[in-house]
């Protein structure tokens, strides 16, 4: 069975002896930010092994001794816990003008408040029942932090009693409060919280967008760290039990443990997936450690396990920062940039967490900070994070760009006849295919070289290759724009021309392209010339693939070379 720890809290507000006169008393002075009961000595606690202790019980005498300064957070044992608060001497309250309420992020799980009782011991109010464990509409004003409202007639003697029960470790971050002050400050409060909840709001959906197009991972896991993010912040403030799941109480109590449990396991993957950990195996593995533990407190958390699953997350909060610096270091080291910026949002979330703590010691006077650094904290980090998004971005833009560039250099290479410039077999194929696919009509010269073999043998195939470069450049030269040329390998060339052409005009070009292969070409003080026959053939009548169309021009060609007229067209018979 789980074990429930159950707290006590016992407070006077008095201008006569308390009845434990051993407690340090405070003070009640005006204090816009609420008059903290966190000193030593100011707040007891009693420890209640069976949890059965009654309100009489407490008010016995016999009690009095049992009491003992309280901690800031409890241990695991069931507690009962008190605080002796006094007025001034000539002090007066307005009747219903004093609250009791708490600054800390965690409210108690169930809380009774009985009084407050006057000197003589009569109770001034009935009990007040608030806590997560209640329907939100049931709290006093409705309000995420004000427990309970103190009815003080006149200066004098008055107690309350509070019996606080919870299945995580409770905090007594308890204030009393001018009421007028506290609404007051609230509405500030709340205009504070919806600025910083507007950034995370905005963060969240810009990255979502950002997710939707770049299908990154990375993005996928801010988005679930923002989510998770800004809901623990309401949940924490008391907001999203006020306007999200008021009414169901089971849920307000689990998800002050599980959303920060959900918070850290994509924190742990944004992480991996931003710092690119997998070229670490040791780091990849402990991110995934972590976000594992993170799992098992949610879990925990689900099955009424509070305690346990708290501390979980109260310890993957401290072990996952220092994991995530540390691989964010490493990762660094190597040379990847954006690390500094996943480093410049863990500075700015431990600065503001160093701030709360600073304060929580009395180092630093800084009520604002205390209510407001963790939440400044976060929404600067996602701020930051989002920015080493952008510089993700812009790398794998940079890296897409290279890639593309690459294949396009690739897929021309795969494409082109490395010795001439012009079109290769899979160039041809290509173009080919990309004007029949249009029902465009086209016509292949097939052209082989003269005399050529001659001068290979006569001048070595540094001739040979000069030659055919001088021949590619005068076929290519003699051609329209959205024509092809391409070597076919050897000494042939062939030309594809796109659209219905007369056979006139087919002619010219062939006499054309023959007396400018018959041109002179120099070669080391030498003048090399060479010949040429042409075939050509046209669809639809000589075929209508690329290799129908080369096979008839091939055909042509021979005719050309066995009649020596330099060119000849493909003849059915």
């Amino acid at each position: 069975m789980n074990v429930i720890r159950t707290c006590l809290l016992f407070l006077c507000l008095l201008v006569a002896g308390p009845s434990l006169a051993w407690a340090a008393p405070i003070f009640l002075e005006d204090h816009a930010q609420g008059l903290a009961l966190s000193e030593p000595g100011h707040t007891l606690w009693l420890q209640d092994d069976t949890g059965a202790l009654t309100l009489d019980d407490v008010r016995g005498a016999d009690q009095d001794r049992r009491f003992e300064p309280a901690p800031a957070c409890f241990a695991a044992q069931p507690r009962c816990a008190g605080a002796l608060v006094q007025a001034a001497n000539g002090t007066t309250y307005p009747r219903g003008r004093l609250g009791l309420g708490h600054a800390d992020h965690r409210p108690q799980g169930r809380a009774v408040f009985f009084g407050p009782f006057d000197s003589t011991g009569r109770a001034l109010a009935p009990p007040v029942h608030t806590g997560l464990s209640q329907v939100f509409s049931t709290r006093p004003l409705a309000s995420e932090r004000y427990l309970m409202r103190l009815q003080l007639p006149a200066p004098g003697v008055y107690t309350v009693y509070a019996r606080l029960v919870s299945d995580a470790a409770p905090i007594l971050g308890l204030s009393v409060w001018d009421t007028a002050e506290y609404l007051q400050w609230r509405q500030h409060k709340r205009l504070f919280d919806g600025i910083c909840y507007g950034i995370l709001l905005a963060l969240l959906v810009y990255n979502l967008v950002l997710a939707a197009i770049f299908r990154d991972a990375a993005y996928g896991y801010y988005v679930g760290q923002c989510t998770f993010a800004l809901l623990t912040l309401a949940s924490f403030n008391g907001h999203a039990a006020h306007y999200l799941w008021g009414d169901w109480p089971w849920w307000q109590e689990r998800s002050n443990v599980v959303l920060p449990g959900l918070w850290m396991l994509f924190a742990m993957l944004f992480a991996r997936s931003f710092l690119e950990a997998r070229l670490v195996p040791w780091l990849n593995r402990a991110f995934l450690g972590v976000g594992a533990l993170a799992s098992l407190a949610v879990l925990l958390a689900i099955a009424g396990q509070l305690g346990l699953a708290q501390a979980l997350n109260e310890g993957m909060a401290t072990g996952g920062a220092l994991l995530a610096t540390a691989g964010a270091i490493v990762i660094m080291r190597r040379g990847y940039i954006p690390a500094r910026w996943y480093l410049g949002g863990q500075a700015a979330l431990f600065l503001s967490a160093l701030g709360v703590v600073l304060v929580n010691w009395k180092v630093v006077d800084a009520p604002f900070l205390l209510a407001n650094g963790l939440q400044i904290g976060v929404a600067v980090e996602m701020v930051v994070f989002a920015l080493a998004l952008s510089t993700r971005i812009g790398r794998m833009r940079s890296t897409q760009t290279r890639l593309r560039l690459q294949a396009e250099h690739l897929a021309t290479a795969a494409a082109t006849d490395p010795l001439t410039g012009l079109a290769n077999r899979t160039g041809l194929a290509q173009g080919a295919a990309r004007v029949l696919a249009d029902g465009t009509a086209i016509t292949v010269m097939l052209l082989d070289l003269d005399r050529f073999k001659p001068i290979n043998d006569a001048h070595g195939h540094d001739a040979g290759d000069v030659v055919l470069r001088a021949v590619a450049e005068r076929l290519q030269s003699q051609i329209r724009p959205h024509d092809l040329v391409a070597r076919l390998g050897g000494d042939e060339f062939i030309l594809l021309l796109a659209g219905h052409l007369p056979d006139a005009q087919l002619a010219a070009m062939a006499e054309r392209l023959g007396a400018a292969i018959q041109a002179p070409i120099p070669f080391q003080g030498k003048a090399l010339t060479v010949g040429s026959s042409t075939g050509i053939a046209r669809s639809p009548q000589d075929g209508q693939t690329l290799t129908e169309l080369v096979r008839s021009a091939d055909k042509a060609m021979y005719q050309a070379k066995q009649g020596h007229g330099g060119y000849a067209f493909h003849r059915t018979v």
